[in-house]
């Protein structure tokens, strides 16, 4: 089986956005030194949003280019590198911290105009940084809907991979709006118009992340063990996410399905998936994860199942499994 890992690289979006040495740099650089140990690859999208609004701005210059001097050594190392774009960078500013406006979270919140501006510049600063050809896409928040508004964006850029989706996923509540029901009983397939609509003359290729049915219980012990240990439970990155992903009293009293993650106590769902996929026959599987979430604990955890499954499994960016 292939298996992605893969880093959407980026801050936080709430009232605290977060030092770029903790949400992205230190961990990042604990999640090279782990791949380096087995060759494995990783995907990492970057928030090139930050990048483009971060060159206008002279106080975030050094962070700016120690964010770019990164992103130039995982690309060297053979390290994936794909497009992230959260358009609310749009609407920020800087004022001795990024500050953002989240009323325009998602690309549909810009008309079609706007969406082709906002890919051209973001993708033209990320590709001048890497060598390598950028090929996979990952929409901010998932929220990648309608997928017609982008097409012209990915055909224009040579965009032909999306990792935006994960079976059974939907969220109405501000900022986000995504629905992913009803998909191809597939583990990847083409698209053209729809990202969840089979075409097998589609430009496209969706590969979903997986994912999973969470439990109260699972929320549960993550609260608890967060409370009794933080040295190791507490995410490396020193920002506060964004509202909208459910309340503390609704994920501790209902099941949420969810991706497959690697970030904190998320991270021990996965071995129990690897097996879950050997035994149907799986050939890849798709894991999400945020420099900005890991933790000395999920940091541990994914040295082990890395070393422990590399022999048996391959650790591949996305752009593997298209071949």
């Amino acid at each position: 089986m292939k298996i992605a890992i893969t880093w959407d690289y980026e801050l936080f979006f709430g009232n605290n956005p977060g030092t770029v040495e903790k949400c992205l740099l230190e961990p990042t650089n604990e999640l090279l030194k782990i791949a380096e140990l087995t060759q494995s690859k990783f995907t990492f999208f970057v928030d090139a949003g930050m990048i483009v609004y971060g060159s206008k701005q002279k106080d975030f210059e050094r962070e700016n280019e120690l964010i770019q001097n990164q992103i130039k050594e995982w690309d060297s190392n053979f390290h994936e590198t794909g497009l992230h774009i959260h358009p609310h960078w749009q609407d920020a500013r800087y004022d001795e911290k990024w500050v953002f406006n989240v009323d325009r979270y998602k690309l549909s919140d810009f008309n079609n105009l706007e969406i082709e501006s906002i890919f051209d510049e973001y993708y033209s600063v990320l590709k001048d940084i890497v060598n390598s050809e950028i090929i996979s896409f990952r929409a901010g928040g998932w929220c990648i809907q309608p997928f017609k508004n982008l097409k012209n964006s990915f055909n224009k850029h040579g965009l032909i991979i999306d990792s935006s989706i994960f079976r059974g996923g939907e969220n109405f509540n501000p900022p986000y709006s995504y629905s992913f029901k009803n998909l191809p009983n597939l583990e990847k397939w083409s698209f053209d118009d729809h990202e969840c609509v089979f075409n097998e003359n589609g430009l496209f290729t969706e590969i979903p992340i997986a994912s999973k049915r969470y439990s109260p219980w699972f929320f549960w012990k993550l609260f608890i063990l967060g409370r009794l240990n933080k040295f190791l439970h507490k995410p490396i990155g020193d920002g506060i996410p964004v509202k909208g992903g459910g309340s503390k009293k609704d994920l501790l009293t209902k099941y949420h399905k969810l991706c497959l993650s690697v970030d904190g106590y998320f991270v021990t769902e996965i071995e129990k998936t690897i097996k879950e996929e050997e035994k149907k026959g799986s050939t890849l599987l798709v894991i999400i994860g945020h420099p900005k979430a890991c933790t000395k604990f999920s940091l541990a955890k994914l040295k082990e199942l890395i070393i422990k499954y590399s022999d048996k499994h391959e650790f591949v960016c996305l752009r593997d499994l298209t071949k």
